[in-house]
């Protein structure tokens, strides 16, 4: 039977098998592709359908003993389970316990992504200039068509150092039995995916395990006694002190707690010894309950949306992220589109994080464990979007470039298949051999690994049009409409504000400003603009990289009034028939509120942003979505453009649109 699903694919990748052994320092840091059985006919294709997944973080850290179809696990299989997950929790949490100066510490891989700015394991450029202001100091993809593909070999990177310390955990233990155990599954383990827009997340939050100041182990360990561990997956002490100091008595250091404020720009100082929080107050704690019940409302409504609208696009570069330019969309073109999903990914980063968390800063996010939870449901989003969609791919040709640049790439580099990601390599002999997207292009034939439902889909041969059906059920929001009005803010200077901030958006409230309720009907959402502060090698990209976003206004219009409710029987289409769009439903002065706020709720004034800017550039989509009954295989695998129908499109500007807090324009 097992060798009926088996399927075999080609491996095209640079990647080699070999791992980097626990005790071996003077070999350079680099991932590698896990094994795969091999078809007997020595092409050196791979059987798909045996690569180990990354599983849901509830399924991996609260197994139980029902199985799919209500049977009981056996004793020795959950106790396998448990034992699994106990070794990446005590894994993960030496990660974080290994030297600052260790290439495999969390430390030093987290400081990949942004602070401290300095060279990950020796990987620098030539023209490299730590005084160029003009230069990103991260080595992360951000507004870049190589943002999905740079955050896949990260991902192996931090999941690769955990299997390092599973088998040198393995060497600790004193039962031989328990020490073979945790040899065979050291090789096996892999980094769980945090589903932020699953119905599980919609109805309880955040999961308790990311909570937690203790956590429990499930098995039953001979080898020792501890029955819990300081948790890794809540928080990260940082072994030094991290980003730039305030005076030293100010109260923007945590050292003022009880009196801690979250500084209103730039990045928050972290001192040696204290952990990463989220929604932090002033004893610089986080606050839970407010982390849920923003998780909840986000994940019921742009979330769920977002990752929806996401895979009705067939065409990478809209797919892949967030960036927008007047020379390159200015024609109305679709690049860095609203249904991005580094714009569903940016919302998430804010929602984790709150005012004052690690994980909103660009700089410091990756210092938050949570984030690598977060950006392996990136990858599995990533993975799926491609089952359904198998012919797109990043263009040879660059059509657009990486405007804030890395760490080693110029700004305005070229950015396409074949650019190095640095600092990631893959082979042990030659430390100046990089991956690139073409290596890690499949997770399972290229990288080894997979998700659950790629490898369901893989044992079942679902065609792409089965799996497209399967995610857009899966991620069906809870009001959804085929015709909807979409509102669509471009131009936004990512830099503006020096730091993060939020776009609020009301509807026939034109007096809301940052003091306005969130819960009023009126509110129809906000857009969460993940950016990097001033004063990070960046001047580039402080006055120029701008993106694009949108938000849906539907379900607000529905709830105001502003469109009919369906009928029973008239499916999920509350507007007009498609013979005619409607007319402008914001033609009245004072119809579409904007309000900007910083990450704390502070109101900020677009018309002192950095830089020249001319103010956000909004438009009104009536758009026609993709049924479902209509996903066939020429939708999916065919090299045209696939996206929502726009049926009408309503340039907004002033009386209809206003800004808070800015002035408004005066007739001469």
């Amino acid at each position: 039977m097992d060798a009926q699903k088996s399927l075999f694919l080609p491996v095209n990748t640079s990647l080699g098998t070999t791992a980097v052994e626990p005790d071996d320092y003077d070999t350079h840091s680099l991932v590698y592709r896990y094994v795969l059985s091999e078809s007997e006919d020595g092409n050196g294709a791979v059987d798909v359908t045996k690569a180990v997944v990354r599983e849901n973080v509830l399924d991996f850290f609260y197994p139980h003993m029902l199985m799919n179809g209500g049977e009981e696990m056996t004793t020795e299989r959950l106790n396998k389970l448990k034992m699994k997950r106990d070794t990446f929790l005590l894994a993960f949490s030496a990660v974080q316990d290994l030297d600052p100066s260790d290439r495999w510490s969390f430390y030093q891989i987290a400081g990949i992504h942004g602070l401290p700015h300095q060279p990950f394991d020796g990987v620098e450029n030539d023209s490299w200039d730590p005084r160029n202001p003009d230069w990103w100091g991260g080595y992360c993809q951000h507004g870049s068509p190589l943002f999905p593909t740079w955050h896949r070999p990260y991902m192996m990177l931090i999941e690769q150092s955990i299997i390092r310390q599973a088998k040198q955990f393995a060497t600790t233990l004193s039962d031989a039995d328990e020490k073979a155990a945790v040899l065979d599954i050291a090789d096996d383990l892999r980094f769980p995916y945090l589903d932020w827009a699953n119905q599980s997340t919609r109805v309880l939050g955040l999961p308790e395990v990311f909570t937690v100041t203790d956590v429990s182990l499930l098995y039953s360990w001979k080898s020792f006694s501890a029955t819990s561990i300081p948790n890794p997956v809540k928080s990260f002490v940082l072994p030094v002190s991290l980003g730039k100091i305030f005076g030293s008595s100010d109260v923007y250091n945590p050292t003022a707690k009880p009196n801690y404020v979250v500084p209103s720009q730039g990045i928050p100082y972290t001192p040696q010894s204290y952990p990463t929080v989220r929604y932090v107050d002033a004893g610089y704690q986080t606050q839970n309950d407010k982390l849920n019940v923003t998780l909840m409302r986000n994940a019921n409504t742009t979330l769920v949306e977002g990752v929806h609208a996401v895979f009705q696009h067939n065409q990478w570069l809209p797919f892949s992220n967030h960036y927008w330019s007047e020379e390159t969309h200015g024609d109305g073109s679709q690049f860095g589109h609203y249904a991005s999903l580094e714009l569903v990914h940016d919302f998430v980063h804010g929602t984790l994080g709150g005012p004052g968390g690690h994980l909103t800063y660009p700089e410091i996010a990756a210092f938050d464990p949570i984030f690598f939870f977060h950006h392996s449901n990136v990858d599995r989003l990533v993975a799926l979007w491609q089952y359904c969609y198998p012919n797109s791919w990043i263009p040879s040709k660059p059509l657009q470039l990486n405007s804030d640049g890395t760490y080693t790439d110029e700004p305005d580099s070229e950015a396409n298949a074949k650019t190095p990601l640095t600092p990631f390599r893959f082979s042990a002999e030659d430390a100046n051999q990089f991956v690139t997207s073409d290596d890690v292009r499949l997770v399972d034939a290229d990288c080894g690994y997979s998700y659950p439902e790629i490898l369901q889909a893989r044992k079942e041969r679902w065609t792409p049009p089965q799996m497209l059906d399967y995610v857009l059920k899966l991620y069906e929001p809870p009001e959804n409409y085929l015709h909807r009005w979409v509102l669509m803010i471009e131009r936004i200077v990512k830099r503006a504000f020096n730091g993060p901030f939020q776009v609020r958006v009301f509807i026939g409230k034109a007096d809301a400003d940052s003091q306005t309720s969130l819960s009023i009907p009126n509110f129809a959402g906000e857009i969460q603009v993940f950016a990097r502060s001033s004063g990070v090698r960046c001047a580039n990209c402080e006055q120029r990289q701008c993106m694009r976003a949108s938000l849906d206004l539907t379900k607000t219009m529905v709830r105001l009034g502003l469109a009919t409710t369906p009928l029973p029987n008239a499916g999920d289409d509350p507007f007009s028939s498609e013979s005619a769009a409607p007319g402008n439903p914001f033609s009245i002065p004072g119809s579409l509120r904007l309000v900007f706020v910083d990450m704390q709720g502070r109101q900020l004034d677009p018309s002192t942003a950095l830089g020249s800017w001319q103010g956000p550039k909004v438009s009104l989509y009536y758009q026609r979505g993709v049924p479902r009954e209509q996903i066939n295989e020429f939708m999916v695998d065919d090299d045209i453009d696939v996206s929502p129908q726009t049926l009408q499109k309503i340039e907004l500007s002033y009386p209809q649109l206003s800004v808070a807090g800015v002035a408004q324009p005066t007739s001469s």
